[in-house]
């Protein structure tokens, strides 16, 4: 028997993918600003923090809440373990259960957007912040992999000097999603050019099945 979904307060119910589309806008614009200050990668990680706090919320069954902050929980001590002891494999695995939550986020964000024949425009926040959330999934990963391997991106050509940052990677992860290419920061090794491709394919599809579907979702509304 399936759990019943458990109503969210009132704020969250009506405008819970509007507070996530704009937790993730932050992350993405302002956090990259400010890491370049002393606070910045702190800030950073506060902005993350919050958007998978708001990307977890939305989710109505209670239970299966629950056990997704209880990982985002265990994703955060490893990523703050894996910064006190500079261990590149408790970063990965942090990168792992972190990506873990979001995928399953972006999940819940896409059936919402898909659930009504009426698209208003909560639904079409949703299905924002299911892109966005692929791409600072991605910006994690980058950093993981950047750390167990640090040869795995270049800046113009030569090495990274001080590894990549948060800002950079998510920087680079819309870059590629976007699939504008502007070549600064480029993938060496197979690992990194195999993730790269994969999300740049991901993002074309998303935006045309998920395009195509909203305005036939539109029209066919409008038809009747």
């Amino acid at each position: 028997m399936q759990p019943s979904p458990l109503p969210l307060p009132g704020p969250f119910t009506r405008h819970r993918y509007a507070l996530l589309f704009f937790a993730l806008l932050a992350t993405i614009a302002v956090g990259p600003l400010l890491e370049a200050l002393d606070f910045g990668r702190v800030f950073m990680e506060v902005l993350l923090t919050a958007s998978l706090v708001a990307a977890v919320a939305p989710i109505g069954v209670l239970q299966k809440r629950r056990v997704m902050f209880a990982v985002l929980g265990l994703a955060l001590a490893l990523r703050w373990y894996a910064s006190q002891s500079e261990s590149a494999s408790g970063s990965a695995v942090a990168a792992l259960l972190w990506c873990g939550v979001a995928v399953v986020a972006a999940y819940g964000a896409i059936r919402y957007s898909l659930s009504s024949v009426r698209i208003d425009a909560e639904h079409l926040c949703a299905a924002l912040s299911a892109y966005l959330l692929v791409g600072v999934c991605w910006g994690v990963i980058y950093v993981a992999v950047v750390r167990l391997q640090p040869n795995a991106m270049l800046f113009a050509g030569a090495p990274l000097a001080h590894g990549l940052g948060m800002g950079d990677a998510i920087y680079f992860s819309f870059v590629t999603l976007a699939t504008l290419g502007y070549g600064d920061l480029t993938p060496a090794t197979p690992v990194m050019r195999g993730l790269a491709v994969f999300e740049a394919i991901i993002g074309q599809l998303y935006l045309a099945i998920m395009v195509a579907r909203l305005v036939g979702l539109q029209t066919a509304l409008q038809s009747r």
